[in-house]
């Protein structure tokens, strides 16, 4: 009988182990995946360094620790040296304006005298159209031009706040202020009976001409003209409210 070469079956106990891979071939597929890295670095923790600086090195050993150099500042009486505007010089900032002056020229001799001479205009004007007292009407015309005066140094420092400007030189601007306060005085004074409306066309005029004087005398803007012209009212208005309360508290007192 001839012999036949066996075959393993698929019942065979010991089935034929693959062949090993050689080295430097690629891992098989099916194969397990090494997951170390391959330069993995030594895990070996470093050796401290004995020539390294310590902690403490740095300290000074001379250091006063029982004095304390803020009180000692305020004892000796050593200023501080300023960074910035304080919290106090901050809000004085606010209340006092840095801007451009409202009068620029300190010259007041000029504008003075001049509006000098048109208050005193006004009040013989005043005087030559009054029906009764020409004299009354002559004080209280030369009075309403030093008051006035007055009410528009006011109305002109109640205008630096609302610009953010300064006054500037207030002879100078007193002397302009007179400028314009005669020219409205002047004007009201007349006796035009345009309209037959009393003063009414008077009064327009008059404020009409007040305006121009603050724009001419002072180098203003039409803008910050009014600005000045609605405080100055606004001033002479509470005058005029104390002056009507105080008649009816007289009035009141009398009767």
């Amino acid at each position: 009988m001839t012999d036949q070469p066996s075959t393993s079956g698929p019942n065979d106990p010991k089935p034929t182990p693959p062949a090993e891979p050689t080295a430097g071939a690629p891992a098989d597929q099916d194969g397990p995946i090494d997951l170390e890295p391959l330069d993995q670095p030594s895990r070996r923790p470093g050796k401290p360094k004995i020539e390294a600086p310590g902690l403490i090195d740095d300290f000074d050993e001379d250091a006063d620790f029982e004095s304390d150099p803020e009180v000692e500042r305020v004892v000796r009486g050593i200023p501080v040296e300023k960074t910035g505007p304080s919290g106090v010089e901050q809000v004085k900032s606010v209340f006092k304006p840095t801007g451009e002056p409202l009068c620029v020229s300190v010259a007041w001799k000029v504008p003075g005298i001049t509006g000098a001479a048109i208050a005193l205009l006004a009040a013989v004007l005043a005087g030559v159209y009054a029906d009764h007292s020409i004299w009354a009407y002559v004080l209280i015309t030369i009075y309403w031009a030093v008051l006035h005066t007055a009410t528009g140094l006011g109305a002109l420092v109640l205008s630096t706040f609302l610009l953010g400007r300064r006054v500037g030189s207030f002879e100078g601007a007193a002397a302009r202020m007179l400028l314009a306060v005669s020219l409205y005085l002047v004007v009201y004074s007349l006796n035009l009976d345009i309209i037959n409306s009393g003063k009414l066309e008077e009064v327009i005029l008059a404020a009409a001409a007040y305006f121009g004087g603050l724009v001419v005398a002072f180098r203003l803007a039409p803008r910050d003209a009014a600005v000045i012209g609605a405080a100055h009212f606004g001033v002479v208005m509470l005058l005029v409210l104390g002056g009507m309360l105080q008649g009816v508290i007289l009035t009141g007192g009398a009767a």
